[in-house]
């Protein structure tokens, strides 16, 4: 009996920071259960060491750290070399990349054309603060030379396809998984008291804005609300984040001084991610807009509901009620109502949210599931790709 050849994907992710390159590898570990998968990875990663532990074929290659190396970068032939000849010795059916990159044309030229490329296109709109000539060359170049593209979120799938002229069958949604390894046993549990200096009998009663902190996604609104809580109805309050406060943020934070509001303002590892949204009551996302986030899947896994700005791709995150609270984005008295009545939650609701939350991570954003889409979705594009017999569900095993 003649036996079927696996597809073959090649994984090109040269993200060095953040959110993007985290999901590269989640979905990159889950496909190399269900095809024969090689990865180009940046040695400059801040998750080298798990794309290096990955049980597949792998070149990890220096990519950039600065605009000084960006313009040298593209004079290292040697190293394109070897990211040629690695590519087709592997002979691809698709090269995927989970985010975008600026080398992205220059690879075009050096990839097997013969493969269909996916890509994955995180914000499909420029954030406010983001949308700089710079910012829409770069989605420019990675948008030349593309089979197909995955969204993360269905509000966004028709005006991504009209604006671009792409057919319907080119373009896929698939939500955004749980960053389910945040909390590996490997990483010592950080003190989030020593991180936070909150109290320990606050633990479990904060509410947390986490991430990389940036205009579009309106901490200015999250301390405009809490201001108008009345001290009675305030509880603790965790920002945590790198990144910028305005001026008008810095003032206002600084009036709530003998509140208990925290601000670390720092780069956050996994675990301490992990740790700090585990032990919050709710998480906090008062954005302006949001293609997805990927702290709402990691903190319903946890059982910690959300409450969200009901914008874009977070109204598909959150069910309203259930699994958390929305609010009109902007709207910072909406938004006090909800913290007011986030502290005061009784044990009984927040116990069946939290249910939920549970509930609604498994069956929705396990990266098995995920997985499966989108290797169906290579599949459907054609080309080398169609020459194989399509997928079938019998042929996936394990979980998220």
């Amino acid at each position: 009996m003649t036996s079927v050849r696996r597809l073959r994907i090649l994984v090109v992710t040269l993200g060095r920071h953040g959110g993007v390159t985290e999901y590269g590898w989640l979905m990159t570990r889950a496909l190399t259960r269900h095809a024969d998968v090689a990865v180009i990875y940046s040695s400059f990663a801040d998750n080298r060491d798990k794309w290096a532990a990955l049980d597949c074929r792998q070149l990890e290659v220096r990519t950039i750290s600065g605009r000084v190396s960006l313009l040298l970068s593209f004079l290292a032939f040697a190293r394109f070399a070897r990211i040629r000849r690695f590519s087709r010795e592997f002979r691809p059916d698709v090269v995927y990349y989970p985010g975008g990159h600026v080398w992205k044309p220059l690879l075009d030229v050096l990839l097997p054309r013969s493969a269909a490329t996916v890509v994955t296109v995180h914000d499909p709109h420029l954030h406010l603060g983001e949308d700089s000539l710079g910012f829409r060359l770069l989605g420019w170049a990675n948008r030349r030379r593309v089979t197909g593209y995955v969204l993360l979120n269905q509000s966004q799938h028709a005006d991504f396809v009209a604006r671009f002229g792409l057919d319907h069958s080119q373009v896929i949604v698939i939500p955004h998984g749980v960053f389910d390894d945040y909390s590996s046993a490997s990483d010592k549990a950080p003190d989030i008291t020593a991180l936070t200096g909150i109290g320990v009998s606050d633990l479990g009663r904060y509410l947390l804005f986490v991430g990389r902190i940036r205009r579009y996604k309106g901490v200015d609104t999250l301390l405009t609300a809490y201001t108008m809580l009345a001290p009675e109805e305030a509880g603790p309050l965790v920002i945590a984040g790198s990144g910028n406060l305005t001026d008008s943020e810095k003032e206002r934070l600084h009036t709530l001084n003998g509140r208990p509001v925290y601000f670390v303002n720092n780069w956050l590892s996994d675990a301490e991610i992990a740790a700090l949204v585990s032990s919050a009551r709710f998480v906090v996302l008062p954005y302006h807009s949001a293609t997805q986030s990927g702290v709402i899947p990691l903190a319903s896994a946890f059982g910690i509901p959300a409450i969200a700005s009901a914008t874009d791709g977070l109204v598909e995150q959150v069910v309203d009620g259930k699994t958390g609270l929305l609010f009109p984005p902007g709207e910072a008295g909406a938004l006090r109502a909800l913290l007011a009545r986030a502290y005061a939650m009784g044990d009984d609701e927040y116990g069946e949210m939290s249910r939920e939350c549970r509930e609604h991570a498994s069956t929705n954003w396990g990266w098995a599931r995920l997985s499966i889409q989108l290797v169906r979705f290579f599949e459907s594009l054609g080309g080398a790709v169609a020459d194989r017999p399509p997928t079938t569900g019998d042929t996936f095993r394990g979980g998220a």
